[in-house]
C-alpha cells in the first residue's frame, strides 16, 4: 500500500495575521513618507496621484517612495514576523538542537505569544489607519465630499455658451508656469527661512506690469484644494475648474480622457486658428498632461521623450524631472521662433521644473548667495525667466504678443516655509505684460488661480460676454470673484463637495450620483 503524505492544513489566522502586518506597516510609512515630503498634505492629490500616469517622476522622489513605503515596510514586517515565529515556539531548528528552547516552547510565555499574531497586526494596522486618518484629515474629506451641492453648477459659466469676441488682429500668447513659485519668496516679513527677496527679477516684472494681488503689494492668487499640484493648477488656470476625484471615476490621461466636458483655453484657441504648443522639461504623461493638452486644443507636446526622439537631447540624458530649466528655455526660445514663423497666431505655453520640492534643482548657472539650496534655486529661476522675457521682448513678434507669468501652486517643500508666519497669507505669483487692457482695480483682490482663465483671454483683448468662464472672473473686469463674494472658507467647502454636475457634465460619469 502506498502511503499518501497529507498535507499539513493552512494556518489561516497566521496568514490573515501577517497580510494585516504587513498592510499596516505599508500604510504606517507610506503616511510618514507623505508627511516628510509634503507641506501639506490633501487626500484628493493623493487619490488623484493613484489614477493618473506616474511615468517620468523625479527619480529621488521616485526611489525614496520605493524605499520608505516598500523596502522599509517589509524589512520590518520580516524582522517581525521572525520575533513572532521565535517567540511564538515555531523555530523548528531551534527545537531540534537546543533543550532550553524546547522548555521555553512549553512555558505560558510562549503560548502568550502564540496569541498575539493577530491582535499584534490589528494594532498596527489600527495605529497606521488612525495616523493617516488624522494626518490627511480623512474624516472631513469624506463628510464634506459626500454632502450634495448646486454650488458649481449654480456658478459655471460654461465657455462653450458665452460669447468671445476677439481683436480683429488675434495677439498671441506666452503663457509661463512657474513651478512652486509664491509672491511669499519677496517679502522677508513672512519670516523663517524668507531672509531677503530671493525673486527679484520676477518683483520687478510684477511691479513694472500688472500684478493682481491680495493686498496693495507684489501679491497673487489663494490657493483652492483640487488646485494644489501642477497637473491641477494647470488645469484651473487653463480651463477655470479645480478637478474633482470621486473614488468611482475614471483614471485621469493615459488610455483615459482627461475631463473630456471641460471647455478650455487650449479648444477656444484653436477655434480661432492658433497653433499651440506645450514645452514641459519632464515626461509629459506625468500627471495626465500629455492627454489634458491634446484633448483640450491639439497641443503639440514637447518634453523629454519627443526631443530624444527628434535627436535634441542624448538619448540617455536625465536630470532632475528630465532636464534642467536652463535647457528648457533654449528649447523656448527655439519652439516660440518656430511658432512666430508660422505667421499665425500662437499660443506658447511652458512650466519650469528647477523650483520642484525638495530643495529644487541647482545647475551650473545657480549663485550661491545664500545658506539655503532652495532660496539659491528661486533666485536662480527669477533671473532665468527675466532673461526670457527681455529676450521676447526684443523679437519682432512681442508688439502683438500677451506674456502670462504665473506660479502653478504654493510650495510643498515640508521645510522652507516650516517656520514661517503662519498667519501670513501665501499667494500665487502672477504677472501680466504686454496687455491688451488695463484691469479697474489690480490690488487688493481675493482670487483663485482658475479665475487666471477668463483674466488671460481679456489680457489678449478678448471680450468675455458676462466677465465669468468657468468658475473664473474676469479680474480685469470689476465684477467680484467668488472668492469676494464667499470668502475662502466657504468656497473651499462648496468646491469640495460632491457636484453631480461635474460628475455628469465635466466627467462624463455614467453614474454620477456616486456617494463621493
Amino acid at each position: 500500500m502506498m502511503l499518501v503524505s497529507e498535507k499539513k492544513p493552512l494556518n489561516k489566522r497566521l496568514v490573515t495575521s501577517i497580510v494585516l502586518l504587513v498592510l499596516g506597516n505599508v500604510l504606517f510609512f507610506f503616511t510618514i513618507w507623505l508627511l516628510r515630503k509634503y507641506d501639506r498634505i490633501y487626500l484628493d492629490q493623493v487619490i488623484f496621484q493613484l489614477k493618473a500616469p506616474a511615468v517620468g517622476a523625479n527619480r529621488d522622489i521616485a526611489g525614496s517612495v520605493v524605499m520608505l513605503v516598500g523596502v522599509v515596510p517589509l524589512l520590518v514586517s520580516g524582522v517581525e514576523i521572525f520575533l513572532y515565529t521565535l517567540l511564538g515556539g515555531y523555530m523548528k531548528k531551534l527545537k531540534e538542537k537546543s533543550q532550553r528552547y524546547i522548555k521555553y516552547c512549553a512555558s505560558k510565555a510562549c503560548e502568550f505569544f502564540k496569541k498575539t499574531a493577530l491582535p499584534v497586526a490589528l494594532s498596527t494596522l489600527l495605529v497606521a489607519s488612525t495616523l493617516f486618518i488624522a494626518k490627511l484629515e480623512v474624516v472631513d474629506y469624506i463628510s464634506v465630499s459626500s454632502t450634495e451641492s448646486d454650488f458649481i453648477k449654480q456658478n459655471y459659466a460654461d465657455s462653450k455658451s458665452v460669447n468671445l469676441t476677439f481683436p480683429k488682429t488675434k495677439r498671441n500668447l506666452i503663457y509661463i508656469f512657474l513651478e512652486s513659485m509664491e509672491a511669499t519668496y519677496a517679502d522677508p516679513s513672512v519670516g523663517g527661512n524668507v531672509t531677503h527677496n530671493f525673486i527679484p527679477e520676477l518683483y520687478s516684472l510684477a511691479e513694472d506690469n500688472i500684478n493682481f494681488s491680495h493686498n496693495k503689494k507684489v501679491g497673487g492668487a489663494l490657493s483652492y484644494a483640487g488646485t494644489t499640484w501642477t497637473s491641477a493648477a494647470m488645469v484651473a488656470q487653463t480651463s477655470g475648474l479645480l478637478i474633482k476625484v470621486p473614488l468611482a471615476s475614471q483614471p485621469y490621461g493615459g488610455e483615459n480622457s482627461f475631463l473630456p466636458g471641460v471647455n478650455t483655453i487650449g479648444e477656444i484657441l484653436k477655434e480661432n486658428g492658433y497653433n499651440q504648443t506645450l514645452l514641459v522639461g519632464s515626461d509629459a504623461d506625468f500627471g495626465g498632461r500629455k492627454t489634458y493638452f491634446s484633448e483640450h486644443g491639439d497641443y503639440k507636446i514637447v518634453d523629454i521623450n519627443s526631443l530624444k526622439d527628434e535627436g535634441r537631447l542624448p538619448e540617455d540624458y536625465r536630470e532632475w524631472w528630465g532636464f534642467e530649466d536652463k535647457k528648457l528655455f533654449e528649447f523656448a526660445m527655439e519652439e516660440v521662433t518656430a511658432l512666430a514663423q508660422k505667421g499665425e497666431p500662437f499660443n506658447f505655453t511652458m512650466l519650469t521644473a528647477d523650483t520642484h520640492f525638495p530643495d529644487g534643482y541647482v545647475c551650473e548657472d545657480c549663485e550661491e548667495n545664500y545658506d539655503n539650496q532652495y532660496a539659491n534655486v528661486l533666485s536662480c529661476s527669477s533671473r532665468k525667466v527675466y532673461e526670457f522675457v527681455s529676450w521676447l521682448k526684443e523679437q519682432p513678434f512681442y508688439e502683438n504678443t500677451t506674456i502670462v507669468i504665473s506660479g502653478d501652486h504654493l510650495t510643498m517643500d515640508p521645510e522652507f516655509l516650516k517656520e514661517a508666519n503662519q498667519s501670513y497669507t501665501r499667494t500665487v505669483y502672477n504677472c501680466f505684460i504686454n496687455s491688451a487692457v488695463m484691469p479697474k482695480q489690480a490690488k487688493n483682490r481675493l482670487f483663485g488661480t482658475f479665475d487666471m482663465f477668463p483674466t488671460t483671454l481679456a489680457a489678449m483683448g478678448v471680450k468675455i460676454e458676462g466677465e465669468k468662464l468657468g468658475m473664473g472672473v474676469n479680474l480685469f473686469s470689476d465684477m467680484p470673484t467668488l472668492t469676494e463674494q464667499y470668502g475662502f472658507e466657504l468656497l473651499e467647502g462648496e468646491l469640495q463637495k460632491k457636484s453631480l454636475f461635474y460628475n455628469e457634465q465635466i466627467l462624463e460619469m455614467e453614474s454620477p450620483e456616486i456617494i463621493f
